[in-house]
């Protein structure tokens, strides 16, 4: 083993870095944390003296992990610690000291915010002890993230709906998606005119000079829209023609006017270039190319760890978590050379600029995103790189590479066409912009969406004088309506975020991917819209605990946190103060589901009050409620724009399907798993027939056939079922007897040898195979193609003859049955071993509580507060 062992948190750098460092070095990857908090505990625990203290846990699927990095930290004479530069990397850095049981007065910290060798040497010449002040306000993070969770989730789950959760940040973010909502859904369209012209230079010339009307009289001409937020001294200037009357009437004044050019403006414009990247605009640029945050993340991941180009892994950016606008003056003499030597001097300039970032703590990195190298060129590279990879790094590219040239400039003509006197004046404004010398758009076009505009360039400016006479061609008013405020896209939400200090770089994408995975909010055309269970979410917590939705409230946690990380502010007292906090919250106060009124009014059909909106905790899903209740139980459905709907006609019995209890007919019903037919004489009987979506596959006589159990093939079928957390799988008819289950949906032929389904060719293996899921007999089989059908199923009521087909019934659905998958026995494997059940508590063992690594340093993190 070498002397030196370098612990990272990414196998995929950790050769690299080897390479770079040479003989006496071994690199090893934690495969990110190898400590977490336990999910079934709370996990924040206080001492006598009021120290906080975090429960950690070392998670099954990092055992193996930490038994490498403990075998290898043992014969190392130094251990040098090098995950990510931000303050989750620094957490990691520490928990892998803690679990290592390393004494942190020797143990190195290197930073680095590129994977090259020049920036590995430097970063390892320089080495650091562990910055204990940001560990502390990670942990601070992870703790009030925690108690919002763990404290307030169950409220919620009592009040609203089970298995739904409140999230520190995750709920502010939401707030603004559902108070955008309510904007749109309040909004009351106004009615405005606009009147486009065109002008010839002769009478009876051909129409070639636009203009709109830009004044009558002193008064301009404006949309409804540039009224807000002015003085009644500024509006008095500004008018909006609001009728078709009002528009007909100026539109006649002005066919009767004759026209001059009273004022031309020629003037020369400049365009300076965007600043680099930093995360949350480099999200929002991908955004407009289809990634999501989650995906730039991953990908900007990828090309910092090390891209193979020709058989040498290279960083091809550097780290993609920054609030920093900052370029090396290293990197800032290679575009500026490059710029010199591929565009012409003409696209240089003399002094660099350089750029300051105006979010809050941008302090967690050295530099904005960039390419590690300006010479390795988009076109240089793409050879090596997947579609994805290549795409957003000739953004990082073309944007890092735009800073440093010269500006753009644009030539612009104004012209003031006039008619009439006073206030019967009318002006129309002619405008026109050409760009002359593209300058930085030579490098870097970004991509403008409906939010931003389109870039107003034309193809050439008009040639006006002043006195010019003009002549009216035409003149077509036009109508519009006032529209809403845009729904939030990713890029709009982020930099919303950004703006009121919510969250971090290493957080925008977290954010959104847990809104949408908790189903509070869906995206369409990329706009994000909220869901009933997310708006219920937000009423409930604005009724409630105002202060988790409050926009101020998490900002300034946020600041407190970077004073954690500044070492200003003890992490235990922020921790136990808050903590208090949101228990006397939870103690004091008297939550209830939210009633809320109706978009559109409504009164109740049972006795005449008027409805209330209530949320459905089992459908998920807002209806009409009477405000009586209980003493009224009056209901109705909504429609999606918040109108009341007509009652749901109770279904009919089906003189088909009778109960196996008392031979009454039944009714089709839907429940938790969906349909199943219930008696009608509910509740006095509660007999029931479960719907199965049985699994069938072709036979090789070509018949269509069901699936049966391997340990129960006499008695049980198999069918598709879905667990109490909506995970598909493959269960017995016969359970509980029959205890036969996959949890993997199975090919669409069975095991030729036994019967039983076969699991699907699992993607890490060299040649496609199956494996048959008997219990005590795993045949294997070898398939033409990784790529095979999945099994299909017939829904079907088992012992009804209308509905069996075993009985000569149709099912009630059928899925297309595809034809026997060709394959070859190749011979049979050891079942796998079954896990063992139930999970070891962490509290109370060696090394997992957040004060152990300080005492081997004479240091409490929590000292502070003591």
């Amino acid at each position: 083993m070498a002397d030196n062992l370098v612990i990272v948190e990414s196998p995929a750098k950790a050769k690299t870095i080897e390479r770079y460092l040479g003989s006496g070095y071994k690199v090893l990857a934690s495969y990110g944390h190898i400590r977490d908090l336990p999910r079934s505990d709370f996990a924040i625990e206080f001492t006598d003296a009021g120290d906080a203290e975090l429960v950690y846990e070392i998670p099954e699927g990092s055992k193996k992990h930490v038994a490498a990095l403990r075998k290898a930290a043992k014969d190392a004479t130094s251990v040098w610690l090098a995950p990510d530069l931000d303050r989750e990397g620094e957490a990691i850095a520490w928990h892998i000291a803690e679990v290592l049981d390393l004494d942190l007065d020797d143990t190195k910290r290197v930073t680095f915010d590129e994977i090259t060798e020049t920036a590995i040497r430097e970063a390892f010449a320089s080495p650091r002890r562990l910055n204990t002040a940001l560990v502390d306000a990670q942990q601070a993070r992870r703790a009030v993230d925690r108690i919002v969770g763990y404290r307030i989730s169950p409220v919620l789950w009592r009040a609203v709906a089970s298995g739904i959760s409140a999230g520190r940040v995750q709920s502010v973010a939401l707030r603004m998606i559902v108070d955008r909502e309510e904007e749109i859904r309040a909004f009351v369209p106004e009615e405005y005119w606009s009147f486009p012209a065109l002008f010839a230079r002769s009478d009876g010339g051909s129409p070639e000079i636009e203009a709109k009307l830009f004044a009558v009289g002193e008064q301009r001409v404006v949309t409804p829209k540039d009224l807000e937020d002015r003085s009644d001294a500024q509006r008095a200037g500004l008018r909006v023609v609001r009728t078709e009357a009002e528009a007909t009437a100026i539109a006649e004044r002005a066919r009767g006017l004759d026209y001059r050019v009273a004022e031309v403006r020629r003037t020369e414009a400049k365009r300076q270039p965007k600043p680099p990247f930093k995360t949350s605009t480099l999200q929002g640029e991908a955004s407009k190319y289809g990634f999501s945050a989650r995906q730039t993340m991953a990908v900007a991941q990828q090309l910092y760890e090390g891209i193979n180009l020709g058989g040498e892994q290279v960083g091809l950016i550097t780290y993609m978590r920054t609030d920093s606008l900052h370029l090396s003056d290293q990197v800032l003499k290679e575009i500026h050379s490059h710029v010199r030597s591929v565009y012409g001097e003409r696209y240089g300039i003399e002094q660099s600029r350089r750029f300051a970032s105006k979010a809050k703590g941008a302090q967690e990195a050295h530099e904005a995103i960039r390419p590690t190298s300006i010479a390795r060129t988009p076109d240089k590279v793409r050879r090596y790189l997947k579609p994805e990879q290549a795409k957003l790094y000739e953004l990082i590219w073309k944007r890092t590479v735009a800073t440093q040239m010269a500006a753009a400039v644009f030539d612009r003509v104004s012209a003031d066409v006039v008619a009439g006197t006073g206030d019967e004046a009318l002006t129309f404004r002619v405008t026109g912009q050409v760009e002359r010398f593209d300058g930085f758009l030579r490098a870097y076009r970004a991509v403008r969406d409906e939010d931003e505009g389109a870039d107003e360039v034309t193809e050439s400016l008009p040639q006006l004088d002043e006195g010019q006479p003009l002549w009216l061609a035409a003149l077509d008013p036009e109508q519009h309506e006032t529209t809403p405020p845009p729904r939030y896209s990713e890029r709009t939400l982020v930099e919303r975020l950004e703006e009121e200090g919510i969250g971090r770089p290493s957080t925008y994408a977290s954010i959104i991917s847990t809104l949408e995975s908790r189903e509070y909010v869906r995206k369409e055309a990329r706009r994000f819209f909220a869901t009933p269970l997310g708006e219920v979410v937000v009423s409930f917590l604005t009724a409630h605990f105002h202060e988790i939705v409050d926009i101020g409230f998490t900002s300034r946690m946020e600041d407190t946190l970077d004073d954690i990380a500044a070492g200003d502010e003890d992490w235990s007292v922020t921790v136990r103060r808050f903590l208090d906090e949101v228990d006397e919250w939870v103690r004091e106060r008297k939550p209830e589901r939210p009633r809320l009124p109706l978009y559109h009014p409504a009164d109740c059909p049972e006795c005449g009050a008027p409805m209330e909106r209530v949320f459905s905790g089992k459908s998920k899903q807002w209806f009409a409620s009477c405000s009586r209740w209980p003493d009224c139980d009056g209901t109705l459905p909504l429609e999606e724009d918040g109108s009341v709907g007509e009652p749901e006609p109770e279904p009919e019995p089906d003189e088909r399907v009778r109960c196996p209890e008392c031979r009454s007919p039944m009714v089709a019903r839907t429940g938790r798993f969906g349909t199943f037919y219930g008696c009608v004489d509910y509740p006095t009987c509660k007999g029931i027939r479960n719907v199965q979506h049985r699994l069938m596959y072709t036979d090789a006589d070509g018949e269509v056939v069901p699936f049966r159990s391997p340990t129960d093939p006499e008695g049980s079928y198999l069918e598709r079922r879905t667990s109490r957390y909506g995970k598909p799988f493959v269960g017995s008819t016969g359970y509980p007897k029959d205890e036969f289950a996959v949890w993997s949906l199975p090919i669409a032929t069975p095991c030729p040898e036994c019967g039983a389904p076969l699991r699907p060719p699992p993607r890490n293996r060299r040649e496609p195979v199956a494996v048959c899921t008997h219990p005590e007999r795993n045949h294997v089989f070898a398939l033409e193609d990784f790529e095979v059908p999945s099994v299909a199923t017939w829904t079907v009521v088992e012992g009804v003859e209308a509905f069996d087909p075993e009985l000569g019934g149709e099912p009630l659905e059928t899925e297309e049955v595809p034809e026997p998958i060709p394959m070859t026995y190749t011979g049979t494997q050891d079942p796998p071993a079954k896990k063992a059940s139930g999970r070891k508590r962490a509290s109370g063992k060696k090394a997992t509580r957040t004060t152990k690594g300080r005492k081997s340093t004479g240091k409490r993190s929590t000292a502070k507060g003591s």
